[in-house]
């Protein structure tokens, strides 16, 4: 090696590499210029520095405690997720839901989560926490959780919500559309202002029936409330809403409202334009005119009970192809509602009674039926009395049942200034199917359910 010859160091040699590399770049930019090439330059590659977590970084600057929270983030989510399961050890908790900023936003987080307890199936529940944060540092801590259903901004609102009275109608439709339709109705009868179960039971058969023969049902969206609901005489013109789920019942069977399916035939079925199929024996099966090829099928039923009850469709022959959906009716979510509201008021552990009827040995069943000690008990049904509900307290250590939440459907309560504007301004009555229905469906969500009949 010559002495004298310079050495070339690693640096003289990452000096030399750019140097190439740079011409190599402007040989490749003059080319793409002389041939219009588009130019695409890649972004130079971001320095590698340490990273800062969320906290860390709120830990360099000031907090503002005053700000909504970030119910959203996850260090704050895991934070509560962890909370609630070692608040309540005989939980077990089958998923949580996203949180959402409580009231007030700056100190609270509602968060929904589906979970089963060791005492109950399996149930939802939605709770507020509290969440402070720290002046300097900004780190979270959840300093309580509040009782059952506490958190009414995480939860899922209900299909429909509480606009269950007036879903709003399709638009109009041409003639064209109208004639392509297949519809089936069911004119007169004897199911007017029966109790609701008859009702129903005819209600459900026409659905199935329209589902069998793949047509929309024509339907009147009012029902006559029986007298026994009533206060001893027939109520007409209550909307049907006012009781069951109308866009569950949509989503089983296709529902056109009569008035107006009525307005359109008279416009372009009535005068032999469109044809009509007419059945007047109830026991003729839906399988003698399943082909039809007539846009409608008319049932009408006579004037003699119980032959022209709608239900007895369903039966004799028809019996083996028609199947009454039950899962069709559900109660109104404006109902559900005050049902939700009850429970709140209660622990989600509780056991409940149906009482039916009056009976001097009505105590002793229950007594019988029921363990004593701390547990809540819910009683529901005609059957009880103050006599009934001062003994039972005596034993149990609480005794609720419906009146006792009157406060939910008052004229000042949200649930009755709801109804009232969905009503066109007219008051709905809490009437005495809505109560039986409502009871129900409270006793329905005991632990254990006891039905006590006389």
């Amino acid at each position: 090696m010559d002495p004298s010859r310079p050495l070339l160091g690693r640096g003289a040699l990452i000096t030399s590499s750019a140097h190439a590399a740079a011409a190599l770049l402007l040989v490749a930019f003059l080319f793409l210029t002389l041939h219009n090439l588009p130019i695409s330059l890649s972004p130079p590659t971001a320095a590698l520095t340490p990273t800062t977590s969320h906290l860390e970084q709120q830990d360099q600057a000031s907090c503002d405690t005053t700000s909504t929270l970030d119910c959203a983030d996850p260090q704050l989510f895991h934070l509560m997720m962890r909370r609630a399961i070692d608040a309540f050890p005989d939980v077990h908790f089958n998923r949580f839901g996203r949180p959402v900023p409580g009231d007030p936003p700056s100190s609270s987080c509602d968060m929904a989560w589906r979970a089963r307890s060791t005492a109950s199936a399996n149930y939802k529940d939605y709770r507020r926490f509290s969440v402070a944060r720290d002046p300097v540092t900004c780190a979270y801590s959840v300093t309580s959780i509040g009782e059952y259903h506490s958190g009414p901004l995480a939860r899922k609102p209900r299909r429909g919500g509480t606009n269950a009275t007036a879903p709003p109608p399709p638009p109009a439709l041409s003639r064209s559309q109208f004639a392509a339709g297949k519809y089936l109705s069911y004119l007169g009868g004897g199911d007017r202002c029966k109790p609701m179960p008859h009702y129903l039971r005819s209600l459900l058969c026409s659905i199935a029936e329209a589902r069998y023969l793949n047509r929309t049902l024509v339907l009147d969206l009012s029902v006559c409330l029986a007298a026994a609901y009533a206060g001893g005489m027939p109520e007409e013109g209550k909307r049907l809403a006012f009781y069951i789920d109308i866009e569950h019942l949509q989503s089983v069977v296709g529902i056109v409202e009569h008035k107006r399916f009525w307005e359109d035939w008279d416009k372009w079925g009535a005068q032999g334009q469109l044809g009509v199929r007419i059945i007047e024996d109830s026991r003729v099966a839906p399988t003698k005119f399943s082909k039809s090829r007539d846009p409608l099928i008319v049932r009408k039923f006579g004037d003699v009970e119980p032959g022209n009850y709608w239900y007895n469709v369903c039966e004799g022959e028809a019996e083996h192809v028609l199947r009454p959906p039950q899962g069709a009716i559900r109660t109104a979510p404006s109902l559900m509602d005050i049902v939700d509201g009850i429970i709140s008021r209660m622990q989600v552990d509780f056991d409940s009674v149906h009482a039916g009827g009056n009976d001097g040995n009505l105590r002793r069943r229950i007594e019988e039926s029921l363990n004593g000690g701390g547990r809540q008990v819910y009683v529901a049904g005609e059957g009880i009395n103050v006599v009934l509900l001062d003994a039972l307290k005596a034993k149990y250590s609480s005794v609720h049942y419906l009146d006792a939440f009157e406060e939910l459907w008052a004229r000042d309560s949200k649930w009755f200034l709801e109804m009232k504007r969905l009503n066109g301004g007219v008051p709905v009555e809490f009437d005495g199917y809505m109560r039986e229905l409502v009871d129900r469906e409270v006793f329905l969500k005991g632990k254990k359910k006891v039905e006590v009949l006389v």
